[in-house]
């Protein structure tokens, strides 16, 4: 029999990465968690963990996130839409390592993958900036037709940092509450938004427009900064009212 060592790995073995899913549903009543909690348990599901997070006005929903083998999660899918059928659910996968011991199921630990990005996830993130890349430069094109004095006051990046601060506003909200997955977050976060907006631009045009006036261009870096704050409150309030 091979000795583990303390990260549950056998000595000249490596261990490779479990992949686990979690199901994610947005409750309205302890009453209901506690009704699927106890189904979850009563069908093995490994863990089951819920979260109401601080909301103001009405009564904050609850987030039940249930982590099992994936199987195991898709067996168990059917019945649990029949317990809640009104209710929404998000599954996502992620690999994790084992610690000790070797699997966690059973009572391990739980680690985090080690950092690293496969080429799956690098063509996501091409993809996506390649779109977004794409979508600034009409944007900036079109402003750059439609009014004259684009070159003075370059509103159209402007425009580009305000919306990608709503989007990923939209995409934190969403990622926060596990309902978008890892590869959602390479395509549309990194790649797409990552491309849409500019900061070098931003900083580049701020200074030559202080250059030609001052006014504008404290109008130009003060304004694409509060608006872009602006936005992405928006987007989060208006993401977290419609979950």
């Amino acid at each position: 029999m091979r000795k583990r060592n303390r990260k549950g790995k056998a000595d000249g073995v490596e261990a490779p990465p479990k992949e686990v899913a979690q199901a994610t549903l947005r409750l309205q009543s302890e009453l209901e968690c506690e009704r699927v909690v106890r189904l979850a348990h009563a069908r093995g599901i490994a863990s089951a963990t819920a979260y109401r997070p601080p909301k103001d006005g009405a009564e904050s929903p609850i987030f039940l996130m249930l982590v099992d083998e994936p199987e195991d999660i898709e067996r168990f899918l059917p019945e649990l839409k029949n317990t809640v059928p009104e209710v929404s659910v998000s599954v996502v996968r992620e690999e994790i390592e084992h610690v000790s011991p070797h699997d966690f199921l059973r009572g391990g630990v739980l680690v985090s993958k080690p950092f690293g990005a496969s080429s799956r996830q690098v063509g996501w993130v091409f993809a996506g900036g390649s779109l977004g890349a794409g979508a600034r430069l009409l944007v900036e094109t079109g402003a750059s037709y439609a009014t004259p004095f684009h070159a003075v006051f370059p509103w159209g990046t402007m425009l580009v940092n305000v919306l990608g601060s709503f989007g990923i506003a939209v995409f934190g909200a969403l990622l926060f509450e596990r309902f978008v997955g890892e590869r959602e977050r390479m395509f549309w976060v990194l790649g797409f938004l990552g491309s849409f907006t500019t900061f070098s631009s931003f900083a580049l045009q701020t200074s030559e427009t202080w250059g030609a006036s001052p006014f504008l261009g404290t109008l130009y870096g003060g304004g694409s900064m509060i608006l872009g704050l602006v936005a992405a409150l928006a987007g989060l309030r208006l993401t977290r009212s419609l979950m």
